[in-house]
């Protein structure tokens, strides 16, 4: 009997360590938990304090830890009044911003002048010409774009020069290219055709701008591509140059080729965000339609 007994008490005691373990591992995971979430709220609230000591020249860092506290974990317990303190840094973030904002348009107005150049629009979305430059003052970048393409692969620096810079290129690159436009509508016309053609459809019918605009990008290649493809050989024609193409191609009035005229159709509002069925031609810098159909018709 004496043996059972210690048997059992063995069993018991075995069970209990198992438990035990258990338990405390269920402890560690709670406060671990808790410690990582007051961490969350910790690291932006110390960032917001070192910046409120020059909050204008801090005011990113201000407003990227204001973001972060906005959020904090739901299960967390927060000091009375938390929400109401998190709005004021908010706002001094957005007043400190505002200043730089205004500070750096400023100063990009004045060296546009220098040059010559006239730079409109509001401090976070300039206008110069036809191209719209707007400014990020959280990420410290900005972006410049011509018929709502952006005009450069990376993203500018929030740098006055650097912005003058990509601006005078995009200029050039965009806007200074020779373009012969009678040649251009005769491509565009047998893009057309081929679009027509892959579709089995008759002269006159609606086509899609986007597939023609593919079929146009075809056709422009120089012969060493069509003979050889290659990367090397390939002759790009970004969209933004096709925008403003299309856009002189109208101010000109040069619309037809060989009694057949160019015609656009608007997309509906549905359509228009889609890139897939519509494209945004530009008419100004910030006006211009989202055009759905391109197609040719003969004239009387």
């Amino acid at each position: 009997m004496v043996e059972k007994s210690g048997s059992a008490s063995a069993a018991t005691e075995a069970v209990d360590t198992i438990t035990l373990s258990a338990n405390l591992a269920e402890v560690r995971r709670v406060l671990a938990g808790e410690v990582k979430s007051r961490i969350t709220v910790i690291k932006p609230l110390e960032i917001a304090l070192r910046a409120l000591k020059d909050p204008h020249r801090n005011a990113v860092a201000l407003a990227e830890a204001g973001a972060l506290l906005e959020q904090p974990p739901p299960d967390l317990t927060l000091p009375t009044g938390y929400q109401k303190i998190v709005r004021q840094l908010r706002a001094v973030a957005d007043e400190k911003l505002s200043e730089l904002e205004f500070a750096f348009a400023r100063d990009l107005r004045e060296t546009f002048k220098e040059k010559g150049l006239k730079l409109g629009g509001s401090p976070g979305e300039l206008v110069a010409d036809l191209f719209v430059i707007k400014v990020d003052m959280r990420r410290k970048q900005v972006e410049m774009t011509f018929s709502r393409q952006p005009v450069t692969a990376k993203k500018i620096r929030l740098d006055v020069e650097q912005v003058l810079a990509a601006y005078e290129r995009a200029r050039r690159d965009i806007c200074e290219r020779k373009v012969d436009l009678d040649k251009l509508l005769q491509e565009l016309f047998e893009a057309y055709q081929r679009v027509l053609k892959l579709t089995d459809k008759q002269m006159g019918t609606r086509t899609s701008i986007v597939d023609c605009y593919r079929e146009l990008v075809l056709v422009r290649q120089p012969f060493a591509f069509r003979k050889h493809p290659s990367k090397q050989s390939f002759l790009d024609y970004p969209k933004t140059h096709f925008a403003y193409d299309m856009l002189h191609l109208r101010r000109r009035q040069k619309m037809s080729h060989e009694g057949h005229r160019l015609n656009l159709g608007t997309a509906t509002i549905d359509v228009g965000s889609d890139t897939a069925r519509a494209m945004f031609l530009a008419t100004g810098a910030t006006e211009g339609q989202f055009i759905k159909d391109l197609y040719f018709t003969t004239e009387k």
